[in-house]
């Protein structure tokens, strides 16, 4: 909810910039290109951009100093969101007004919100063998974007340091994996590709290898000190066997054995609540006491 400030402040504000010329019906060639390496068919200078969309993901890419290319506003987004567009102006990238149905045809949602930028993905600094962290999170056939994108999210709210991806995870970047996340990729390095090989390195150099795991026997809470890794596996299979293989340790989150798992982003938002420095499931959630919970 906005507070009667900030909505008093958005009303008085006025564009500082001249008066847009009226939408066009259709994108250029160039910008059509462009679209397509934003939202990830296209490469370019071999590599591929990213779509974001909607005051609050293009705000928060601005202040994180993501680099942007282009973007594209509806002229109701631009008298709503004034301030945001002068700003997007001074960043120099191409920014132009087009009207509703041009907007529908580069948007990946089904109601665009009246704004969509072209933009590089975040280039964070990641760990490196040795290096101190608290916690990485390693995923192995994490097909679903959405969990991914959750996965991110909740490692980003923990306080997480880094999120690994294998080859045959989701794209972190991709449309549903960016609406997942809500926003935590702009500070969350991610890291997607040969997992078993990078893990090797990392275990040699004093870090431990924490395996979730459905069944047999396992540790039911990790660790909350060291450098520590936690690998998660897809629903459907779970950890493969060369993961396993490295694994130091391996772990279960305790149930009432009625169904067969867990979804993955619930898995890994409890292993990761549990990882660092929180209680573990169980009787240490109740802290009050059962007098004044009783009244």
């Amino acid at each position: 909810m906005i507070s009667g400030k900030r909505a008093a402040d958005r009303a008085d504000y006025r564009p500082q910039t001249p008066k847009d010329p009226p939408a066009p019906e259709r994108l250029t060639p160039s910008e059509k290109k462009l679209v397509e390496w934003a939202k990830r068919k296209m490469e370019i200078d071999g590599g591929l951009g990213v779509l974001l969309e909607g005051e609050k993901l293009v705000s928060e890419a601005l202040a994180a100093g993501i680099r942007l290319e282009a973007g594209w506003f509806t002229p109701e987004f631009s008298g709503a969101n004034g301030r945001l567009i002068d700003d997007l102006r001074r960043t120099g990238i191409p920014l132009r007004p087009i009207n509703e149905r041009t907007l529908h045809t580069l948007s990946h949602l089904e109601t665009p919100p009246g704004l969509a930028v072209a933009a590089h993905p975040p280039r964070l600094n990641m760990k490196r063998p040795g290096d101190f962290f608290h916690l990485i999170v390693a995923l192995f056939g994490a097909q679903d974007p959405g969990n991914v994108g959750g996965v991110i999210r909740t490692a980003d709210y923990f306080g997480a340091d880094e999120v690994w991806l294998d080859r045959s995870s989701a794209d972190p970047y991709s449309p549903k994996s960016l609406r997942g996340s809500m926003g935590a990729f702009l500070r969350m390095p991610v890291y997607r590709g040969d997992l078993i090989d990078r893990l090797q390195k990392f275990k040699a150099s004093g870090a431990s290898l924490w395996a979730a795991v459905a069944h047999g026997e396992a540790m039911s809470q990790i660790e909350q000190t060291g450098r520590r890794i936690l690998m998660l596996g897809g629903e459907s299979r779970g950890l493969g066997d060369d993961a396993l293989a490295i694994a130091s340790h391996s772990v279960k989150i305790p149930g009432a054995d009625r169904s067969e798992s867990l979804n993955l982003g619930v898995a890994a938002g409890i292993l990761i609540y549990q990882a660092l420095g929180r209680p573990a499931p169980g009787p240490a959630f109740d802290t009050i006491p059962k007098k004044q919970a009783n009244r």
